[in-house]
C-alpha cells in the first residue's frame, strides 16, 4: 500500500523542499526547477508524491486522491468555507509561508461600513471566492457580486471592484500599492 503526498509548486516549494530534504525523504526531484510532477521516494519506496498548484492540494486530499498535502492555510480555509463537512484538517504549521489574507479597497474609502451603504452592488474580486462570499456575509452586505480571479486582485479597485481579498505578508504591501487594508 502506498502513501500519497501532494506537494506545492510556487511560493512554498523551496521551503517545502528544504523541510523534506532535512527530514530525509529522498525526493531528489522536488526542487524549484523540477521537470517532473510525479516523484518517488528513494528512502521510502511506498511514498508517492505529486506536485500541484497550491490551491488544488486541499481538494485532492478532500476527495481522497492523496493522504496528506502541504499548502498554505488560506487554501484549506477556502475549501472548508464552502464545504465545512470536508475531511480536510490542518495537522501542523511548518513555520514558513508567513502572511495573511487582507480585505482591501481603494484608498479613498475611510471605513468598511461605507462600502455598499448607498444600496449599490458591491463588487468583490479575489482568488478566494468562497472566503470572499463569507466576508460579504460577515459585513452584512445586502447586494454583492464575487469576481473569482487567478491573481492580480490589486489591479481591480476602484474601477472594477470596491473590495478585494488577497494574500500579503504585511498590510504595508497594500498601502504601497495605493490600497487601504
Amino acid at each position: 500500500m502506498s502513501f500519497k503526498v501532494a506537494l506545492p509548486k510556487g511560493r512554498l516549494m523551496e521551503d517545502t523542499a528544504t523541510v523534506l530534504t532535512d527530514a530525509g525523504w529522498g525526493l531528489d526531484g522536488y526542487h524549484t526547477k523540477a521537470r517532473f510532477y510525479r516523484l518517488k521516494s528513494k528512502k521510502y519506496p511506498d511514498v508517492e508524491a505529486k506536485i500541484f498548484h497550491e490551491k488544488d492540494i486541499p481538494i485532492q486530499v478532500a476527495v481522497g486522491n492523496y493522504d496528506i498535502g502541504i499548502c498554505g492555510l488560506d487554501w484549506v480555509e477556502e475549501l472548508v468555507s464552502k464545504y465545512p463537512n470536508s475531511e480536510v484538517i490542518n495537522l501542523y504549521n511548518l513555520g514558513y509561508g508567513k502572511g495573511a489574507l487582507y480585505a482591501a479597497s481603494a484608498a479613498d474609502i475611510d471605513r468598511v461600513e461605507e462600502i455598499g451603504s448607498n444600496g449599490q452592488t458591491v463588487r468583490i474580486a479575489s482568488e478566494y471566492p468562497n472566503l470572499a462570499e463569507a466576508l460579504a456575509e460577515k459585513l452584512r452586505l445586502k447586494h454583492f457580486v464575487i469576481y473569482p480571479l487567478w491573481g492580480a486582485a490589486e489591479a481591480y479597485p476602484p474601477e472594477n471592484a470596491e473590495l478585494i481579498l488577497l494574500p500579503r505578508k504585511t498590510p504595508q504591501e497594500l498601502l504601497e500599492r495605493g490600497l487601504k487594508p
